[in-house]
């Protein structure tokens, strides 16, 4: 198999590596494993004039690549690679299927699915914490909807072959859409264990704080914790952007807001929680990056059934709630009180298994389900 792997250089590096970039390299690692060869060939949003007016104006979905920009670039990549199998990661590239279709002939079309925007969208217009409830952004966001669905669905009906998910939640949503066949690739952790510390009552959340799930998720858990009456206990906040991080800290006094962290900042930083927090209450897009690297670095970790999703874990090595904030917080308190139990959370993680052989295995499922 001689794999064309298409990508935005951002979605594969970053000065701060985040979801995607982590994603990413993930699903790059598998379809090397399972490929005798591998050619990556990188795209650029388009500044086109016009498609930067659509994008604007809401003039269609999934506007960011414009197939014109690479046709070029691209058909000379195949004349010189000939590759059987080409790899899109994440669907926003999902317009340049029919352009690859013309220019491959018999090769085929794979989306690495970091999940869909309409599972973002949905949301927006119909949770209780969404930005797009009511006016005229909700009749907006409603038609933006309906189209990103139809888009989504009608590419995977006439020029997609295969969609690689991360769980078995998308794989249902995408037999849903029309998708001919799917590929489930399991979230890889990779163990990089470091030294834990914590520091009693401490717990903390590292995310997109402007992310509708990440948002309305700390507002509903920070507004449960205003009847917890310890003094001492500490609820250390990363991420970005720093307006949205600060207002948090400035209405709750128990938040300690970091800003943007670099990994070794953030390492630092987390080896001092008692608790590594991720809650994720609805099924949004894609899988929960930053558990995997909780899981890495071996830190007690509390989860939703939603949070775990794309994830192969042994019982013991995250704590799963229900995906109600209370539940949430009543385990979370549970566990801060007691400490022999985050011990062994802590003693669950530090013999994680070897990735390389579930480097190899999900190389070869991916393999054969293609060939």
């Amino acid at each position: 198999m001689r794999a064309l792997f298409i990508h935005d250089p951002h979605d594969l590096d970053a000065l701060i590596p985040g979801g995607v970039q982590i994603c990413t390299r993930d699903f790059l690692e598998v379809v090397t494993e399972a490929s005798s060869a591998v050619e990556l060939f990188p795209v650029h949003v388009s500044r086109n004039l016009w498609w930067r007016i659509r994008r604007r104006a809401g003039l269609g979905s999934y506007l960011l690549y414009r197939p014109s920009d690479v046709c070029r670039s691209l058909q000379e990549a195949f004349e010189k690679f000939h590759p059987t199998h080409v790899f899109l990661n994440r669907t926003e590239l999902l317009r340049l299927a029919p352009l690859v279709r013309e220019l491959s002939g018999n090769a085929k079309v794979v989306i690495l699915s970091h999940g869909n925007q309409s599972g973002d969208d949905l949301y927006e217009v119909s949770g209780p914490g969404g930005r797009r409830r009511d006016g005229l952004a909700h009749l907006v966001a409603t038609w933006k909807l309906g189209s990103d669905l139809i888009t989504e669905s009608s590419f995977r009906h006439q020029w997609i072959d295969v969609v690689c998910v991360m769980s078995g939640e998308e794989e249902i949503l995408e037999r849903w859409l029309g998708a001919k066949s799917t590929v489930v690739i399991p979230r890889l952790v990779r163990s990089a264990l470091l030294e834990w510390h914590p520091t009693p009552m401490r717990v903390g959340f590292v995310g997109t704080l402007d992310h509708t799930p990440n948002r309305t998720a700390i507002s509903y858990i920070l507004n449960e914790l205003m009847a917890f009456s310890d003094d001492d206990f500490e609820f250390r906040l990363v991420g970005g952007p720093l307006s949205v991080g600060e207002a948090f800290a400035e209405q709750y006094p128990f938040v300690s807001y970091l800003g943007m962290l670099s990994n070794e900042e953030l390492r630092a930083e987390v080896s001092s929680w008692s608790l590594f927090l991720n809650p994720i209450f609805w099924l949004s897009r894609g899988a929960s990056m930053k558990l995997g690297q909780a899981i890495a670095w071996g830190l007690p970790s509390l989860s939703t059934r939603s949070g775990v999703r794309g994830y192969q874990l042994l019982p013991g090595q995250v704590i799963v709630s229900s995906d109600t904030v209370t539940a949430f917080v009543s385990e979370m308190q549970a566990l801060l009180s007691d400490l022999p139990r985050l011990q062994a959370l802590r003693n669950s993680l530090l013999h994680l298994q070897s990735d390389e052989h579930s480097l190899r295995s999900l190389g070869m499922k991916l393999r054969s389900m293609l060939e």
